[in-house]
C-alpha cells in the first residue's frame, strides 16, 4: 500500500513538519510526495564571504530517504490508489473532487476563530468553546476524514476525529557548521517576519546592537516589511540574511546548533500565547538561550522553566512521538482503505 502526501501548493521540502511526516511514515509503507519545487535561496550581507559554500549546497538537497518518492512537479498529482494525506484546503478539494477519502494532516488555521474564541479565557469560558465546536464539527468533516494536529490549537480542527502531534523538534542534520569561523558568536531569528511574531522588537534589537553579529534565515510577507528591515539593517554592521519563502529546515538547525542565542520576540497574541512555537522545542532540545517575552503567556514560561534544564527530555524529540503517528496511521489505514 502506497501513501500520497499531497502538498499542492506547499514545497516538497517544506521546512518542518511536511518533509518529517513523509521519512517517518516512509519507515512503514513506501509514501511519495507531490508539492511545489524547493524556491530559490538567497543570502547577502557583510557577514557573506563566513558562508561554507560546500555545507550550504548539501543542506539545500533534500536527504535520501529509504521508501520516500518526491516529485517536485508543481502541478495537479495524478489520481492516486491508495491513501491520501492532504495538508492544505486545496488538497482537500482534490481529493473531494475524485471522490477519495482523504487523511487530514493540518491545523485548521483560523486566526479570526482564535480572536473570537480566545484559548486563554477562563475554564468556563473554554468548555462553552469546545461545546461549540462540537457542535460545528459534524459540517467540516467528509465522512471518513481525520484530523492530525500540529500545534497546540488543534481544538480548532473538528474534535471528535482528531489527533494531537506536537511540533517536536526534528533530528535531520548533522553537518558541519554553516558558519564555523562565527559559531557561538551570532544572534539568530528563524522563520516568518511579521507583527505578530514580533517585528518591532526584533528591529529594536537590530538598532540596539549594531556590532553583534546577528543572522536572519526566513521570508518577509510584503515589500512594506522588507523596506522596514533593510531600513534597521543599514544601522547594523555585521549581518547575514538568509532568504527564501521557505529556508530548508535543516540550514535552520545547523544555524541554531551554532549561534549564541535565538530571538523569539513573540508578540502575547491569542492564537500564540497558548502555544508552543517551535523555537522553544528547538532551543530546549539543543541547550541554547532564547530570549522571548516573559510573563505574558503562563504557557511560554512553563514550558522553558520545564526543559530548560533538560534537553534530554524526550518529549522535546519527534522520534519519541513518531511510533504513535505510525500507530494511529496504521489503525486509520486499516479502518479506511484495507477493509473496503
Amino acid at each position: 500500500m502506497q501513501i500520497a502526501l499531497w502538498l499542492v501548493r506547499e514545497s516538497v521540502y517544506h521546512p518542518r513538519g511536511y518533509f518529517r511526516l513523509a521519512c517517518s511514515l516512509a519507515k512503514r509503507w513506501p509514501v511519495e510526495v507531490w508539492g511545489q519545487p524547493m524556491p530559490p535561496a538567497a543570502v547577502e550581507g557583510p557577514l557573506e564571504a563566513y558562508v561554507e559554500e560546500e555545507i550550504w549546497h548539501r543542506l539545500l538537497d533534500p536527504p535520501v530517504v529509504p521508501g520516500l518518492t518526491v516529485v517536485p512537479t508543481g502541478g495537479i498529482p495524478p489520481r492516486p490508489q491508495g491513501p491520501i494525506l492532504v495538508c492544505n484546503p486545496m488538497g482537500l478539494w482534490l481529493s473531494w473532487r475524485w471522490g477519495q477519502c482523504p487523511l487530514v494532516w493540518d491545523v485548521w488555521e483560523a486566526y479570526h476563530e482564535n480572536f473570537r474564541w480566545d484559548p486563554a479565557y477562563t475554564p468556563f469560558q473554554r468548555r462553552v468553546r469546545r461545546v461549540v465546536w462540537a457542535l460545528l464539527a459534524p459540517m467540516r468533516r467528509c465522512s471518513q476524514a481525520y484530523w492530525l494536529a500540529e500545534y497546540a490549537y488543534a481544538g480548532l480542527t473538528p474534535l471528535a476525529r482528531s489527533e494531537f502531534f506536537p511540533n517536536a523538534f526534528v533530528e535531520v542534520e548533522s553537518e558541519k557548521p554553516l558558519l564555523s569561523k562565527l559559531r557561538g558568536q551570532y544572534t539568530l531569528y528563524t522563520g516568518n517576519v511579521a507583527e505578530s511574531w514580533g517585528l518591532e522588537a526584533l528591529l529594536e534589537w537590530i538598532r540596539a546592537y549594531p556590532q553583534q553579529p546577528f543572522v536572519l534565515a526566513g521570508s518577509v510577507k510584503s515589500a512594506a516589511l522588507e523596506a522596514r528591515i533593510r531600513a534597521a539593517l543599514k544601522t547594523h554592521g555585521a549581518w547575514l540574511w538568509i532568504r527564501s519563502r521557505f529556508v530548508p529546515y535543516p540550514v535552520i538547525q545547523n544555524l541554531q546548533r551554532g549561534c549564541k542565542r535565538l530571538l523569539a520576540p513573540y508578540q502575547p497574541l491569542p492564537h500564540l500565547r497558548n502555544k508552543w512555537p517551535g523555537k522553544f522545542y528547538e532551543a530546549a532540545a539543543l541547550g541554547i538561550p532564547i530570549e522571548y517575552p516573559r510573563g505574558v503567556s503562563p504557557v511560554w514560561d512553563a514550558f522553558w522553566a520545564r526543559y530548560r534544564e533538560d534537553p534530554h527530555a524526550p518529549e522535546l524529540y519527534w522520534s519519541y512521538h513518531e511510533s504513535r503517528l505510525l500507530a494511529v496511521m496504521e489503525r486509520l489505514l486499516e479502518r479506511f482503505y484495507e477493509r473496503r
